[in-house]
């Protein structure tokens, strides 16, 4: 896990919230030369981080104080279908209650996964309320959305793929372009509205892309042919598998001589042979037409 580029400034970081995500982060930025401290509620988390070496306390103590960089990794449930925000809200009174006392110019890092918006009508004013302070004006805030996996986030996180920086002022991201340079890989910048859906975008194909599949091996398998083989071949074969910019363009509703007509026929096919609904590619198929119609958002 050695990084070979040696910083540029040394920062005093805190990870608030220290699970898999938050740790992976905070020995992430170790690695490369910054002063790290990991911070939770959990005192039995903390009690392991600080076996392992690490620094680590709860939000309160002095060591969370005067960093330069706060990064936030606490967890988001869904509940009901819903945001469940107690959670974060929690840790944003907290460390704004820090932020009161701060010294400098801190940047506070989101990379909790919440929907288009969050951070700015919800998180900076909590964060305001507890410190007392504005942000631009007293501190910094940005979107930073997390792409690790649980079995091998902190390898993820050393050898990122890509890494999205949200943020709507020019210093912040001067600031996290600086940190995360380090590691390599290509660095995106947008505003902190479109880091929010970017990760919820890339989220949801990728479930998308396996609730697909899961269907077409329901349909082989009914009809006693080798998924696997098939699905190999298609990823080699398909324009969407190996061409990045294929479908993402503004061309409005697919058409032309063979996606309209085979989709159809093969849900009519599944659905009469294979005795299977089909009720992803039978969705596809009605978006598509709402957008031909140009009736998409009313149905």
């Amino acid at each position: 896990m050695e990084i070979p580029q040696p910083i540029k400034n040394k920062k005093k970081i805190a990870t608030i919230g220290s699970g898999f995500v938050g740790k992976a982060a905070g020995k992430g930025f170790l690695a490369t030369g910054h002063d790290v401290t990991f911070v939770d509620i959990n005192t039995i988390l903390i009690e392991a981080l600080n076996k392992d070496g690490l620094n680590a306390c709860n939000i309160g103590s002095d060591c969370s104080h005067d960093r330069d960089i706060y990064i936030v990794s606490v967890l988001t449930p869904t509940i009901n279908d819903h945001l469940d925000f107690r959670f974060i809200d929690s840790a944003l009174a907290s460390l704004g209650q820090v932020l009161k006392n701060s010294t400098n110019w801190p940047i506070v890092v989101i990379r909790s996964t919440v929907p288009p918006g969050t951070v700015e009508t919800r998180f900076v004013p909590i964060l305001e309320k507890y410190s007392e302070k504005k942000v631009e004006k007293d501190f910094g805030i940005a979107m930073n959305p997390e792409f690790l996996r649980e079995v091998s986030a902190e390898d993820d996180f050393m050898h990122p793929w890509i890494v999205v920086v949200g943020s709507n002022n020019t210093k912040v991201a001067q600031t996290l372009d600086e940190l995360y340079q380090p590691f390599g890989a290509p660095i995106v910048h947008m505003t902190i509205k479109e880091a929010e859906m970017m990760k919820y975008v890339h989220n949801i194909y990728n479930a998308n892309k396996i609730s697909f599949f899961n269907e077409m091996r329901l349909v082989a398998d009914s009809i006693g042919v080798d998924a696997d083989k098939i699905f190999h071949t298609v990823v080699e074969s398909a324009e969407a598998s190996w061409n990045k910019q294929y479908g993402i363009k503004n061309f409005g509703p697919f058409d032309g001589s063979c996606l309209p007509k085979d989709t159809l026929a093969f849900l009519s096919w599944a659905n009469e042979k294979a005795k299977k609904k089909m009720r992803l590619l039978h969705a596809v198929i009605q978006v598509n037409e709402h957008l031909k119609n140009k009736q998409y958002l009313e149905y």
